[in-house]
């Protein structure tokens, strides 16, 4: 933790508020639309007002409207949508995906290189997909995802960065 510390964040403490509250205002939006309900596991992450949406859905119409309801909020420069149209997944997936967050996580902690903070990095995950967010190096992208399609469990790794150079 207090390592953490030494590193000079890449946004502003306002984008990072901004983000969260978008980020939670999203995912109310998404959970109260009754339309979901029962057609569709999404989850969402902010980063820099990137809004990604990952998880499935059982048609493209519910994918489209889970876009439609988080489109246009204040502080976001564009979504993406990443939801697969797929049948739904367990809980148990769920707990399998929030595993493999927590091991990406642990494994960026190997990354030596200068200045490179892991906690600039978003991670989240959906059916072993590993979908990787921040405000990074290009070199420092190739090393987190080297790391990352390494970690057991990983099906694949999607890249939604922003490069500082």
């Amino acid at each position: 933790m207090a390592a953490c510390s030494a590193f000079t964040p890449r946004r502003g403490f306002n984008r990072v508020l901004n983000d969260r509250n978008v980020q939670i205002t999203a995912q109310r939006a998404l959970d109260n639309d009754t339309e979901l309900s029962g057609r569709a596991h999404i989850g969402t992450s902010v980063y820099n007002g990137v809004l990604l949406l990952i998880g499935e859905a059982s048609t493209e119409e519910v994918k489209q409207r889970a876009e439609a309801d988080v489109t246009g909020y204040e502080g976001v420069q564009r979504v993406v949508n990443l939801i697969d149209v797929m049948p739904l997944q367990s809980v148990g997936r769920s707990a399998l995906d929030a595993s493999l967050t927590a091991r990406v996580k642990t494994a960026l902690l190997g990354v030596n290189l200068p200045g490179f903070d892991p906690g600039r990095v978003t991670i989240s995950t959906a059916h072993g997909n590993v979908y990787l967010m921040g405000l990074v190096s290009r070199q420092e992208a190739d090393a987190v995802v080297d790391v990352a399609r390494k970690v057991a469990g990983v099906n694949k790794v999607v890249q939604v960065f922003e490069y500082t150079d």
